[in-house]
């Protein structure tokens, strides 16, 4: 690729994504987005897809403010099994060290860390591979959902000390009202500050924390498999695989995702030592058995990865998997 790709979980985005819906009476098909990647949290979407949606949403609201607004009214408690595992521990620093941990499987390019400077702990992330344009965005979204961990543990009407942003917005007033602290813009990366004296768990509130991953283990193949933006391979695939969004795969459309001219990606494929339609299919039969797996009906299968006929469906899985798709759930008696 020109540039490494990075992505993001739907997940990340979904809270913002509903509630805009529901808040401002956005149509879906306005967004370039299709529907269907937030049909599924665990969904992965290239982060300049991500970036090119943070624009279009601040304009079809004319809100600058919109990200504040939709993602304080995220409720922690429906993000599923990765907020089980998140906080299924007993105290804030074992809260935060999973969130610090697991960041990297929830978007990759994207760091979070804790620092302590002199009596006080500094929350910090960042992600060099978000849009210049829409730091601002990325960068709200982020504090939102660092403050609403803090006041989980905290109380609802916690402050932190500081908040720093990157990018700036006009409605300070706004910012500081939800912090309830000091808001400092056009900072370097994003920062939530809190005195180090309560992650004391004697200073924390009561949760009710899970005491063991709630997790299962296609949750957990599903979360761990975040490419490297440096694994050209997995890029590929997953590029593929989002691609299915916009119907069958094609040599244009993963060619645009990332960034290349068909001629491009088919030397880059070449010199991978792979072609277009040997990954693709290799791509799709795996999402196939993963959605068989799910009782998902092998007709919706099919128009999930973008056939329009269950029969080219059958003829692709069968040279990839050498079964047809009835034959391979009765041989491994799946569910679908």
């Amino acid at each position: 690729m020109n540039q490494n790709v990075n992505f993001i979980r739907a997940l990340a985005l979904l809270g913002v994504y509903q509630n805009a819906r529901t808040e401002y009476g956005i149509n879906v098909s306005q967004f370039s987005i299709p529907p269907s990647v937030f049909k599924n949290s665990m969904n992965l979407l290239p982060v300049n897809e991500m970036c090119i949606w943070l624009k279009e949403l601040e304009q079809l609201t004319q809100d600058p403010d919109v990200i504040l607004k939709m993602a304080s009214k995220v409720d922690l408690d429906k993000v599923g099994s990765i907020g089980h595992w998140f906080f299924s521990g007993h105290d804030l620093a074992s809260t935060i060290r999973r969130i610090n941990m697991g960041v990297g499987c929830l978007q990759s390019g994207a760091h979070l860390t804790g620092a302590q400077v002199g009596h006080l702990m500094k929350w910090n992330y960042r992600n060099t591979a978000v849009d210049s344009d829409v730091k601002v965005h990325d960068s709200i979204r982020v504090a939102v959902l660092l403050t609403k961990v803090l006041r989980r543990y905290l109380g609802e009407s916690y402050a932190p000390t500081r908040v720093m942003l990157q990018g700036s917005r006009d409605n300070q007033k706004l910012y500081e009202h939800y912090f309830g602290c000091e808001v400092v813009w056009n900072h370097s990366k994003t920062e939530v500050w809190l005195r180090s004296d309560l992650m004391l768990a004697s200073n924390q509130q009561e949760t009710n924390s899970k005491t063991q991953l709630a997790m299962g283990f296609s949750d957990l193949d599903v979360f761990m498999n975040m490419p490297n933006p440096n694994d050209h391979h997995k890029v590929i695939y997953e590029m593929i695989k989002y691609s299915c969004h916009y119907g069958l795969p094609t040599l244009a459309r993963v060619s645009t995702l990332l960034g290349l001219s068909e001629q491009q990606f088919q030397r880059r494929l070449q010199n991978l030592g792979m072609n277009f339609t040997t990954v693709m299919g290799y791509v799709l039969s795996n999402s196939a058995v993963d959605l068989m797996r799910h009782s998902v009906p092998l007709n919706e299968v099919a128009s999930r990865l973008g056939y329009t006929n269950l029969a080219s469906f059958n003829r692709m899985f069968k040279k990839h998997r050498g079964l047809t798709p009835k034959q391979y759930i009765e041989r491994f008696r799946l569910s679908g």
